[in-house]
């Protein structure tokens, strides 16, 4: 796997100045040195928009005590979207414009949820889990007084 990380470390930059080097025939350099930077600034732009949005929606739902599962798998994927997106080259730009389509991020991040569910469970199958926590329960005042009351009637209680 370390190999594999390694030779597509190598290989990105290689191809992303191919491609580069490819559009700057047809169109010129310094179009694509532009067309570069424009398609950075409208990305970050919308990741910025996006990622408030985001922001807002874990807020609200904090507050409201709801799930912050999905707010969380957007949010993560909007940071990789940014750094693809502020890397120049056409297929970065490409990778963080997909992850700037919300049914793309929950899509991957069901997949990487789903592959870390997998690997943990059957690394340690018969694992027990022990929570220690202490709970207390919560009575109205009439609830209160009719339990102090059953106390008094019942004499093993002393």
């Amino acid at each position: 796997m370390p190999l594999i990380i390694f030779l597509l470390i190598l290989a990105l930059p290689v191809a992303e100045l191919a491609i580069l080097i490819d559009i700057g025939e047809e169109i010129g350099a310094l179009s694509t040195v532009a067309l570069c930077i424009l398609t950075a600034a409208v990305g970050l732009s919308i990741v910025k928009r996006q990622g408030i949005r985001v922001f807002q929606d874990m807020q609200a739902a904090s507050r409201d005590g709801g799930a912050l599962g999905a707010s969380l798998v957007h949010g993560f994927f909007l940071a990789i979207a940014g750094v693809f997106l502020f890397i120049p080259g056409f297929m970065t730009d490409f990778v963080g414009a997909l992850l700037l389509i919300p049914p793309v991020r929950l899509g991957l991040g069901k997949l990487g949820m789903a592959q870390f569910v997998v690997h943990r469970g059957a690394s340690r199958p018969h694992e027990t889990i022990i929570i220690e926590g202490e709970y207390w329960e919560e009575r109205s005042e009439e609830d209160a007084a009719k339990a102090r009351l059953r106390e008094k009637d019942h004499p093993d209680n002393q």
